[in-house]
């Protein structure tokens, strides 16, 4: 089956956001965080049987799904209750909402790189933003957790991923207890995004779910889809867990009138991977794992970059090192590949790439990499 990942799959001119952004050009696009694998055959499936069904109408969340995500999270070591699950139509929804539950009084911790949707509505919000830089440590991306504990005021808000984004950090538990201590101690609450949770790369990591740490529950809002892992992003489907019952109310309120419900297909096909999704996602990491170690052995010896090697996600972080330009994406486009600009995250001088992709793609782009570093000095 994990031939499959070598197939080819054409996106050119299928309304693509990655591939069509440059239509007509010879730029490979390792940008945007979706994968150019075909989605599991069970999604397929699914939908045909609800297009012979052929009605597509105002929608409940089925039972059977809500069973499936509580199933999900005990697999995870986490006992969650029906009740404390919030659909919605995507993660980004819940990031920018996020800022109608914040009061003016409360400052909101943003980490640096982060995800960008993260850093976009901070900087579109009314909040007092705190910025803080996460640290090269071992070749991971992780939290000065003493300069935390100095920047964060009493009562803020958190904005945590885990694993990160586009660092592949997976924290461990003794990092999410540390973490815990600062947040019980300066009375604070957390966002805490957790989407890329099924890709842990290797089996000697385990991904840890911060509300499962003591004194946790009630401070974090944990969101999450199955959309990155199988590749299902366009179909606008996504949850998040909230145990605490008053911010679940008044979230919930925050969302009535102004958010839609996810969509009947994003639901289809989210029940049917839940369901038979795993002998995929299996094979998936394998091959995942094989991409990774292709990029860490061909770049791991330049001395003009940094690489934080992910541990989880599809994401590979660098950092150019004394680099003659600031327009790095650019630079990268006119050797011939498409790059997320480390700009978008928070941090200039750092670049994103995508490994989400077969092979093949990978070995085409990466002497136009080589190429472009070299001219970078």
């Amino acid at each position: 089956m994990k031939k499959i990942f070598d197939i080819p799959l054409n996106r050119k001119n299928t309304w693509s956001t990655k591939w069509d952004l440059y239509k007509n050009k010879d730029i490979i696009p390792l940008w945007v965080a979706d994968m150019d694998f075909k989605s599991p055959d069970v999604v397929e499936k699914a939908f045909k049987k609800r297009i012979e069904h052929g009605g597509y109408g105002y929608t409940d969340i089925p039972q059977e799904l809500n069973e499936e995500i509580i199933y999900f999270y005990k697999k995870n070591n986490w006992l969650i209750q029906e009740d404390w699950i919030v659909w919605l139509p995507g993660l980004e929804t819940v990031i920018h909402q996020i800022y109608n539950l914040i009061m003016d009084t409360q400052s909101v911790i943003v980490p640096r790189p982060i995800y960008p949707p993260f850093l976009n509505a901070a900087k579109h919000s009314n909040k007092k933003i705190i910025f803080h830089d996460l640290e090269r440590v071992d070749g991971r991306l992780v939290y000065n957790f003493d300069k935390l504990s100095q920047e964060a005021e009493d009562n803020s808000w958190l904005m945590f991923i885990n694993p990160h984004n586009p660092g592949g950090t997976i924290f461990s538990k003794d990092e999410l207890e540390d973490l815990a201590k600062i947040i019980s101690k300066k009375n604070m609450y957390v966002l805490s995004d957790e989407i890329h949770s099924d890709f842990i790369l290797s089996s000697l990591d385990q991904h840890i779910h911060l509300a499962t740490i003591e004194g946790m529950a009630d401070r974090v809002i944990t969101i999450n889809s199955l959309s990155k892992t199988f590749n299902i992003a366009g179909l606008n489907c996504a949850f998040c867990i909230i145990p605490n019952q008053l911010m679940r109310k008044k979230f919930k309120n925050i969302l009535k009138g102004h958010t839609p419900s996810p969509s009947i297909f994003g639901l289809i096909a989210t029940l049917a991977c839940l369901k038979e999704g795993s002998e995929w996602k299996n094979d998936l990491l394998e091959y995942l794992n094989i991409n990774k170690d292709f990029l860490l052995n061909e770049f791991s010896s330049r001395k003009d970059i940094e690489i934080i090697e992910p541990k989880g996600t599809y994401l590979l972080w660098f950092k150019v090192l004394n680099a003659k330009t600031e327009k790095l994406q650019e630079h990268f486009e006119k050797f011939g590949v498409g790059l997320s600009d480390g700009k978008d995250f928070g941090k200039a001088g750092g670049m994103r790439l995508n490994f989400g992709t077969n092979l093949e793609l990978l070995t085409q782009a990466a002497p136009r990499i080589h190429k472009a570093l070299d001219d970078l000095v």
